[in-house]
C-alpha cells in the first residue's frame, strides 16, 4: 500500500513539474510576437528547466526547401556552422520536418541516417520534434544529448508537447508578421496611390507606377502598355529597365503573349520561365528573364492597358500574395491613368477651343482676301510647322482646282497647275467627294502626286460654303503619320473657319464694289439735282438781275441822251438811281452767297428763327411768284411771325432745309393755293411752320417722305431734298414733324432747341468815313476797271495811289517805295494775292493788307493770318466801306 502511495507521489510530482515546465515555455512564448526572441528564450527555459543541454530550431526556407538553423544552445561553432542548412527530406532532421512525425534515437551513433559532423560534435542521443500545424510545416525542434539517452513515455511526451506549443506560437507570429507585412503593403499602396492620384500629367504617372511596381514586387524591369484608339492596338507608353526603342511598339491582343493573354483573360498571368515560353518577345531574350508576371489595368469593366513586370533572378519566384498585391495596386494605377487621360483629354480640348477662338480672332481681323489667305497659312505653319499649306480654289465652269496661296513651295513654279476634279490628286478627290481626307504615309496611296519629297503625310480638308465646296486646303507633313486626332480635329475645325472668313471677305469685296458704285450713281444724282436747283435760283437770279440792269442802263441811257438839257439835280437823281440799283445786285449776291454757305466769316452763333424764314421768302420769290405767276398760278403769301428766343445753328443749312420746304409746298400747289409762314415759341422749342393749302399726302407717302430717293414726282427729282433736311434738323438737335391729309394740303413743322444768349443788335448805319488824308497806297489788281475805280475812290479822299496791274509788279512796286496801306486782289495769274501778302510781310511786317476778293467772306481765317493778310474787302466796293477800311488799316498800322 506504501509502494502504491509512493508511486502516486511520484507521478503527481511529475505532473506538476511537467506542468511547470510547459506553462513556463507558454508564457515565454506569449510575451513577443519576435519569432527570434521567442525561439531564443524558449531555448533559455528548456535548458534551464531540464537537464537538455543542447538544443536548437531549424526553420524550413520554402523558397529553397532548406531547414536553416535559426537558434540553438551547447553546439559548438564550428558544428553549428557546418549542419546550418539542412535538405528537407534528408537525414533525421530532414525526415522528421518532411513526414510531420517526432523521431527519438537513443544510439544516434549507429543510426543509418548519422552524419559524420555529429559524431564530431559527440552527440549519442537525438529528438526531433517537427514544428507543424494544420499541415503546415514551419521546421523542428532538435534535443541532443552527448551522453545514451533513454526516452521515457513521459519524456516524450513532454518533448511533444513543447514542439505544439512552440508550433501554435509560430503559427500565431507568422500570422501576425504576414498581417503585419500586408498592413505595411497596404500602407505603402495607399500612399502611392495618393500620390499618382494627386498628380495628373499622364507622363509622371505613368513613370511613378512602373517605380511603384517595381518597388513592392523587388524587381527590376517592367512596361506599360495603352490602348490606342486611333490605331486600334495596344502601345507601350513606358519600360524601365528595357530598351527606350520598345516604347510606341503596337501590341494586338490577337497576337498572344503576356498581354494578349492578360487582354483576354483578364486576370494576372504569371510566366515562371519567360526566356523560354514559346510566346515571348524575342527581343528580350538577352536579358535572360525567368519570371514575369502581368496584370490588366481595368477601369468600368474596359482594359485601359496592361502592367508587367519581371526579373532575371532564377532565385526569385513570385508569390500570390506579390501577385495579388500587384493586381489590387493596378486597380489603382488604372483609375489614376483613366483620370490622367480624361485630363490630358479636357486639356486638349481646351487648347483646341483656344486655338480656335486665337485662329478666329486672326482670321477675322481682316477682309482683304489675299491677307486673309496668307495669315491662314502662316497660322498653320507657326503654330504646327507643317511642311508645305497650300489653298486652292475651285474654278466650277472649267471644274478644276488652281492654287491661290502657298507656303512651303515657290509659288511662281506652281501657279500654272490645275487638278481637274475627282481625277488628279488627293485635292482633285476631295473636291469632288466634299470629304476630308487624311493619308499617313502618302507613298501607298495611289491618288498621290508627288510634289515634293519632304512630304510623307497629308491631310486634305474641303473648303465649304453651304455644302458647296469652293476650294481645298490642303497640308503636308515630313514625317510618317504627322497628323494626330486631335490635331486634324482642329484642322478640320479650322478649315471650317476658314471657309467662312473667305466667302465673308468676297461678300465685303463684292459689298464695296456695290458701295462704290452706289455712291458714284448717288453723286451722278446729288450732283444732277444741285444742276437743278443751281437752274431754278439762275432764273431767279436773272430776274432780280434783269430788274437791276434795266434801271442802271435806263438811266445810263437817259443820261447820255439828255446830258446836255439836264439840270444838276437831275443828273445827281439819276446817278443816285444807278447807286441804289447797283447795292440792290450786289445785295442779291450777298444773298445767294449766304444761301449757298459760301461766307465763312459767319461764325456759328445765335440766329433769328424769324430774319432767316424772311431771308427764305426773299430769295425763293422767283420761284413761288414769279415763275409760278408765269404759268398762271396765283399764290398767296401769308406770314405769323411771333417774337422767339434765338437758335444756335448754322444759319445757311437752316435756310436750304426752308427752301426746301417751299419748294415741295410750291410743287403740292399746282392750281394756286395759299403758302403760309409762322414762328412761335412750345415750350423750349422754336417752332417755325411752312403750310400750304395744296393736295396734300397719303399716309404712304408721309411715312416715306423722309427716305433717301424717294419721290412722288418721277424723273424731275432726285428725291434727296426732304432727306437732306431731315439729317441737317438731327445734327441740331431737333426734329421734323409732318401733318398733312390727302386734299388739304400739307404742314412742315420745325421744332429746334432754344439758344442761350441774346441776339446780336442790328447794326447802327454809321456816318460815312471820312478817311486820313495824305496816305500812300499801293493797289494792286490784274483787272484795269477795278484798279482804277478803286484808285480814283482813293485820290478823290486825298490819299496818294500807287497802282500794279499784278502781283509782281505790286511787290516790285512795294520793295521801291513807302507805303502805309496795300490793297490786293486774291486771283491774280503768276502771283495771287496770297503770295502777294507773305511777301509785303517778309520786306516790312509793320504795313496792314487788305485783301480784295469777289468771292463773298469765304476767306480762311488761319490762311489770312498765315500769308500776312490783315482786313478783306468785298467786290462790289462801296464808298463809304472802302473808307472805313483805310481808317482801320491806318489806326492797325499805329498798334503794328
Amino acid at each position: 500500500m506504501s509502494g502504491s502511495v509512493q508511486t502516486l507521489e511520484e507521478e503527481i510530482q511529475r505532473l506538476n513539474r511537467e506542468f511547470a515546465i510547459l506553462n513556463t515555455i507558454s508564457q515565454t512564448v506569449n510575451e513577443s510576437v519576435d519569432l527570434h526572441e521567442i525561439l531564443n528564450n524558449t531555448l533559455d527555459r528548456i535548458t534551464g528547466l531540464t537537464e537538455v543541454r543542447s538544443a536548437g530550431f531549424y526553420l524550413l526556407d520554402e523558397k529553397v526547401g532548406n531547414l536553416i538553423i535559426v537558434a540553438h544552445r551547447g553546439f559548438t561553432k564550428a558544428f553549428v556552422k557546418k549542419v546550418g542548412s539542412m535538405k528537407l527530406g534528408v537525414g533525421v532532421t530532414g525526415k522528421a520536418a518532411l513526414s510531420g512525425e517526432a523521431l527519438f534515437i537513443e544510439d544516434y551513433r549507429n543510426h543509418a541516417d548519422v552524419i559524420r559532423f555529429a559524431l564530431e560534435e559527440g552527440l549519442e542521443s537525438l529528438a526531433v520534434i517537427p514544428l507543424k500545424l494544420r499541415d503546415k510545416i514551419y521546421g523542428t525542434l532538435n534535443i541532443a544529448w552527448k551522453e545514451r539517452h533513454p526516452f521515457t513515455p513521459f519524456e516524450k511526451n513532454l518533448i511533444r508537447s513543447i514542439g505544439q506549443i512552440i508550433s501554435s506560437a509560430m503559427e500565431r507570429t507568422y500570422l501576425y508578421t504576414e498581417n503585419a507585412k500586408r498592413l505595411e503593403e497596404q500602407k505603402t499602396l495607399y500612399a502611392i496611390s495618393q500620390e499618382i492620384a494627386s498628380r495628373l500629367e499622364l507622363k509622371v504617372i505613368l513613370q511613378r507606377i512602373m517605380e511603384s511596381a517595381l518597388g513592392l514586387l523587388g524587381v527590376e524591369a517592367g512596361e506599360i502598355t495603352l490602348w490606342d484608339n486611333r490605331k486600334m492596338s495596344y502601345v507601350v507608353a513606358i519600360v524601365k529597365g528595357l530598351p527606350e526603342t520598345l516604347i510606341g511598339t503596337e501590341l494586338l491582343p490577337a497576337m498572344g503573349g503576356i498581354v494578349g493573354e492578360i487582354c483576354s483573360k483578364k486576370v494576372p498571368v504569371l510566366y515562371e520561365d519567360y526566356e523560354h515560353h514559346p510566346d515571348r518577345l524575342k527581343e528580350l531574350d538577352s536579358h535572360h528573364f525567368k519570371g514575369v508576371v502581368g496584370v490588366p489595368l481595368i477601369v468600368r469593366h474596359m482594359i485601359i492597358g496592361t502592367m508587367v513586370v519581371g526579373t532575371s533572378d532564377p532565385q526569385k519566384h513570385f508569390q500570390q500574395n506579390e501577385i495579388d498585391l500587384l493586381f489590387n495596386f493596378a486597380h489603382h494605377a488604372g483609375i489614376a491613368i483613366g483620370n490622367a487621360q480624361l485630363y490630358e483629354d479636357s486639356l486638349a480640348k481646351i487648347k483646341q477651343l483656344t486655338t480656335l477662338h486665337e485662329i478666329g480672332t486672326t482670321l477675322s481681323s481682316t477682309l482683304d482676301l489675299d491677307e486673309l489667305l496668307r495669315k491662314t497659312l502662316e497660322i498653320l505653319r507657326d503654330r504646327w510647322g507643317y511642311a508645305s499649306c497650300t489653298i486652292l480654289f475651285l474654278d466650277k465652269e472649267k471644274k478644276e482646282l488652281f492654287i491661290k496661296h502657298v507656303l512651303g513651295k515657290d509659288y511662281d513654279e506652281v501657279k500654272e497647275i490645275r487638278f481637274m476634279v475627282g481625277v488628279d490628286g488627293l485635292v482633285g478627290w476631295v473636291a469632288k467627294t466634299g470629304e476630308a481626307l487624311y493619308v499617313p504615309d502618302v507613298s501607298k496611296d495611289p491618288r498621290y502626286i508627288s510634289g515634293s519629297p519632304e512630304g510623307k503625310s497629308e491631310a486634305v480638308f474641303p473648303l465649304k460654303i453651304r455644302e458647296e465646296v469652293i476650294g481645298i486646303l490642303d497640308i503636308q507633313s515630313h514625317v510618317l503619320d504627322g497628323f494626330d486626332e486631335e490635331e486634324l480635329k482642329v484642322l478640320s475645325s479650322f478649315a471650317g473657319q476658314v471657309s467662312i472668313s473667305i466667302e465673308n471677305a468676297r461678300l465685303f469685296s463684292d459689298l464695296k464694289q456695290t458701295f462704290q458704285d452706289l455712291r458714284q450713281a448717288q453723286d451722278q444724282v446729288v450732283q444732277a439735282e444741285k444742276l437743278k436747283a443751281l437752274g431754278e435760283m439762275a432764273s431767279g437770279v436773272a430776274h432780280d438781275f434783269n430788274n437791276v440792269l434795266a434801271v442802271i442802263l435806263g438811266n445810263i441811257q437817259l443820261l447820255l441822251h439828255q446830258l446836255d438839257s439836264l439840270r444838276g439835280e437831275e443828273i445827281r437823281d439819276r446817278l443816285k438811281a444807278i447807286e441804289r440799283s447797283s447795292k440792290d445786285g450786289a445785295e442779291t449776291v450777298r444773298r445767294i452767297q449766304e444761301f449757298t454757305g459760301v461766307r465763312r466769316d459767319k461764325e456759328f452763333s445765335s440766329l433769328d428763327m424769324n430774319e432767316i424764314v424772311k431771308e427764305v421768302i426773299t430769295v425763293t420769290q422767283p420761284r413761288w411768284k414769279d415763275q409760278a405767276q408765269s404759268k398762271g398760278i396765283q399764290i398767296e403769301l401769308r406770314t405769323s411771325f411771333e417774337q422767339v428766343p434765338p437758335v444756335q445753328g448754322n444759319s445757311s443749312e437752316l435756310r436750304e432745309v426752308l427752301t426746301n420746304m417751299i419748294f415741295n409746298a410750291v410743287d403740292a400747289l399746282p392750281r394756286g393755293g395759299t403758302l403760309s409762314f409762322s414762328t412761335g415759341l412750345e415750350g423750349d422749342w422754336v417752332v417755325a411752320k411752312v403750310a400750304d393749302t395744296g393736295i396734300g399726302m397719303a399716309e404712304e407717302v408721309k411715312r416715306r417722305v423722309f427716305d433717301p430717293f424717294f419721290t412722288t414726282k418721277g424723273v424731275t427729282s432726285s428725291g434727296l431734298g426732304l432727306s437732306v433736311s431731315y439729317g441737317i434738323i438731327k445734327r441740331h438737335g431737333g426734329e421734323i414733324l409732318i401733318e398733312t391729309l390727302p386734299g388739304e394740303g400739307t404742314t412742315f413743322i420745325i421744332r429746334l432747341p432754344r439758344g442761350l444768349g441774346e441776339l446780336p443788335l442790328p447794326k447802327k448805319e454809321a456816318p460815312p468815313a471820312q478817311g486820313a488824308k495824305g496816305a500812300q497806297i499801293l493797289v494792286i489788281d490784274d483787272d484795269d476797271s477795278v484798279r482804277d475805280i478803286l484808285s480814283q475812290m482813293l485820290k478823290a479822299k486825298g490819299h496818294r495811289v500807287v497802282a500794279a496791274s499784278g502781283g509782281e509788279e505790286g511787290i516790285e512796286q512795294f520793295k521801291n517805295g513807302t507805303f502805309d496801306l496795300v490793297f490786293t486782289d486774291l486771283g491774280m495769274p503768276k502771283v495771287s494775292g496770297w503770295e502777294v501778302g507773305k511777301a509785303i510781310k517778309e520786306i516790312n511786317p509793320r504795313i496792314p493788307v487788305a485783301m480784295i476778293t469777289g468771292w463773298g467772306m469765304e476767306l480762311n481765317r488761319a490762311k489770312m493770318s498765315e500769308s500776312g493778310i490783315d482786313l478783306v474787302i468785298s467786290k462790289p466796293f462801296d464808298f463809304d466801306r472802302v473808307l472805313k477800311l483805310v481808317l482801320e488799316a491806318l489806326e492797325l498800322k499805329e498798334k503794328m
